[in-house]
């Protein structure tokens, strides 16, 4: 008898058949974990769930591909969907309503369906980062609702307000890290992951209900140039010791330098060296915890020279000293 999946996923093409296989244990098998190597023929990376408990799927997929994988699907359960491109873009298909979309890198997508058939299309020689997370909706819908009271909001269902494309905010990358990088097994695992996600849901629809941060199709921006504000991002991430002039970045990233400015503030809320300012932060915070760092190798690796201008922001921004900080956490 063939195996009948919740979702099920497939490929005509042969070569994408042991990658569809592994799509279906990653979206179906019972476990908590499941991780799967991207056969060297068909490319590199690998598919990692991280999380499969109460019917919840946590699955972060980092892939590269030689040549383009095309994978149908079907979900039989109702759900919410919550994907979060970190790498480079992807389209998918809704055969059922005929539509289409997109999702650019450092842009999210939330949704609720029941049994929809979905199309999906991972080109080649690209390096694609997602992390997908289904939560049934039995699971997640009265929360959905509850915000929805809480908000004031005359929108009849839940779902009304959270279908759609949303930046990926500074925030939810937090997050999403903490997800990713759970420090617990077992029981212990469970509670942090649904303590996490509670906590992403929350911030999430706060930040589309409050701050708008839906994409919208009428922002002045064309899709290149959001193509080309997240390229700037990542090269402020990747090098927060010594970024770029925002003369040298328009230049990195073929923007010119009065669009990249006030493009980059549409998109992620604040200018650059705000920005900036709040990653190199975060990453001290992070160094501080994690890392076993003193205060002055931490300042030097987020960019600082100056210890006192240093101190002065993080107190800032967290509330405290960061020697103080430190002697906290040791404690």
């Amino acid at each position: 008898m063939m195996k009948q999946y919740e979702y099920k996923v497939n490929n005509k093409a042969s070569y994408g058949c042991s990658i569809c296989h592994a799509f279906n244990e990653a979206y179906n098998s019972n476990s908590d974990n499941f991780y799967y190597s991207i056969p060297q023929e068909a490319g590199s990376g690998e598919m990692n769930r991280i999380c499969g408990s109460r019917g919840i799927r946590i699955i972060d997929y980092n892939l590269n591909f030689r040549e383009p994988v095309e994978v149908c699907g079907v979900s039989r359960t109702p759900h919410m969907d919550m994907l979060f491109c970190l790498g480079d873009n992807l389209n998918w298909e809704l055969p059922q309503v005929e539509k289409e979309f997109q999702l650019l890198s450092g842009e999210s997508y939330i949704g609720t369906s029941s049994e929809t058939r979905k199309k999906s299309i991972y080109p080649a020689m690209r390096d694609i980062h997602l992390i997908e997370i289904k939560m049934p909706l039995a699971e997640i819908k009265d929360i959905l609702e509850n915000i929805c009271a809480s908000c004031n909001l005359h929108c009849g269902s839940s779902k009304n307000i959270i279908n759609g494309r949303y930046k990926v905010t500074p925030s939810i990358q937090v997050i999403l890290q903490q997800i990713l990088k759970c420090p617990y097994q077992n029981s212990l695992k469970q509670l942090y992951m649904e303590g996490k996600l509670l906590e992403l849901v929350a911030v999430y629809l706060n930040e589309v209900v409050y701050q708008t941060e839906k994409i919208s199709n009428n922002v002045n921006l064309s899709s290149e140039d959001l193509r080309c504000i997240y390229h700037a991002k990542d090269i402020l991430d990747k090098n927060l010791a010594q970024t770029p002039s925002i003369s040298s970045l328009s230049k990195y990233v073929l923007l010119n330098e009065c669009k990249l400015k006030k493009g980059f503030k549409e998109v992620y809320g604040m200018p650059i060296h705000t920005y900036v300012i709040n990653k190199r932060l975060e990453m001290a915070k992070f160094l501080l915890d994690e890392k076993n760092l003193n205060v002055s190798d931490v300042a030097v690796r987020v960019g600082y020279l100056n210890m006192s201008h240093f101190a002065a922001a993080f107190r800032k921004k967290y509330g405290v000293n960061p020697s103080k900080y430190i002697q906290d956490i040791k404690k």
